[in-house]
């Protein structure tokens, strides 16, 4: 058993967080007749819901009545969406409605029901699928109603944001039998400019005001628009096939000029960060380039210049020393071994073969005769012995 003693209003808070908690309770869609209809002068609406066997409190606040039929009384078969919570002053539960249709239409929001899935197991609203909305677009396009306070809000805060921005509106029709069309229109004229974002919006209304956002055909086009689609049709609790197929949403015209283009002020809070940055980035860069300089001044040459090079100086006088008493050194022995090769050069000598009894003979030219045939009759040699030459007149010559 729980001894803990708990107040009533702790038990109703703790009740009311089960309530709120449930999944189930939370965008519920409920079928019944209206009973007991009033509306409080605050604007809220208060009622029940019943069927043949059972019947639940409801509550529609005034921020929500638009949502709802203005012609609704007692008896009206209705379906309503929204969620069931405690009202912890009095401790019942309830429910709060947030859109209200009559049963008549119900049809339409079932085939609606099954379209949504019907496209959603073809992957359209995958998230997969979702872009990216660029940051800085040059030019962006809007689809709404000539004239519309959407327009107005879109142009306004798209233009405070950035001014610079370039604005292409497609006018169509957002409700009624023809928007569809026209709305298809405007896409494909929207497909056909240069623009970076497509913006489709329109003011919040009853569900029947935005059925042409619903529109199949319609829907698969803006699957395949060639840049980001931002929508914005409606109000937050309103969604539209075209809100699932969109790429962002946004629950009202401003809130889709804030995800079309990055407002100026943190363009500039951008800039002034960049600044910054290369600001440090630079100081820094300065700081290093002044240490290596600083590190640069105490080395030797920079103190003291003279002293390199009269080093070097030193260096060069002692590299010539070696090398010239390593040339005397050199030609000392090469001078040495020339003078050992000259006894044996000398006994090869002409004037050493001619002490040993040799004889040179040479022409009138003083041409060595190597042969017999290189010499005429009656003509003058030269035969060089030790001592002297001898002139003589050749008169005969033999072969041997």
């Amino acid at each position: 058993m729980n001894e803990t003693i708990y107040s009533v209003s702790s038990l109703n808070r703790h009740i009311k967080q089960m309530f709120d908690n449930d999944f189930v309770l939370r965008g519920l869609r409920l079928k019944g007749e209206i009973s007991n209809f009033k509306r409080y002068p605050s604007g809220h609406v208060y009622f029940t819901l019943k069927d043949e066997e059972s019947a639940i409190k409801a509550v529609m606040y005034v921020s929500y009545t638009r949502y709802m039929p203005s012609e609704l009384k007692d008896g009206d078969e209705v379906i309503a969406t929204g969620y069931v919570s405690v009202y912890p002053q009095r401790g019942e539960y309830q429910f709060y409605a947030q859109a209200i249709d009559l049963f008549g239409k119900g049809n339409q929001l079932l085939e609606l029901e099954l379209l949504k899935k019907k496209l959603a197991a073809e992957g359209l609203f995958d998230e997969s699928r979702k872009r990216k909305i660029k940051a800085f677009p040059k030019s962006v396009g809007v689809i709404s109603a000539p004239n519309s306070a959407a327009l107005s809000d879109i142009r306004t805060n798209l233009l405070r944001r950035n001014p610079l921005i370039d604005i292409q509106i497609f006018p169509s029709l957002v409700q009624g039998s023809e928007a569809p069309k026209e709305l298809l229109k405007a896409l494909n004229e929207a497909k056909n400019s240069k623009i970076d974002t497509l913006i489709i919006g329109r003011g919040g209304g009853a569900s029947e005001d935005l059925s042409a956002f619903n529109d199949e055909t319609l829907v698969r086009e803006a699957a395949k628009f060639p840049v980001p689609i931002i929508s914005a049709v409606g109000h937050e609790i309103d969604f539209t096939l075209i809100d699932y197929i969109a790429d962002a949403r946004a629950s009202t015209p401003t809130g889709a000029a804030e995800l079309a283009t990055i407002d100026k002020r943190e363009i500039y809070d951008m800039i002034a960060d960049y600044e910054t940055s290369l600001d440090d980035t630079l100081i820094n860069l300065i700081n290093n380039y002044r240490q290596k300089l600083d590190n640069l001044k105490t080395r030797p040459f920079f103190v003291n210049p003279k002293s390199m090079y009269e080093d070097a100086l030193k260096d060069v006088s002692r590299l010539s020393d070696r090398m010239d008493l390593a040339m005397s050194h050199l030609i000392k022995m090469k001078t040495e071994k020339i003078n050992s090769y000259k006894p044996r050069l000398n006994s090869l000598s002409v004037d050493a073969t001619l002490n040993r009894g040799y004889a040179v003979v040479l022409d009138a030219e003083n041409k060595v005769i190597k042969s017999v045939d290189d010499v005429k009759l009656n003509t003058s040699v030269k035969t060089r012995i030790k001592g002297g030459v001898i002139t003589s007149t050749v008169t005969k010559k033999e072969k041997q």
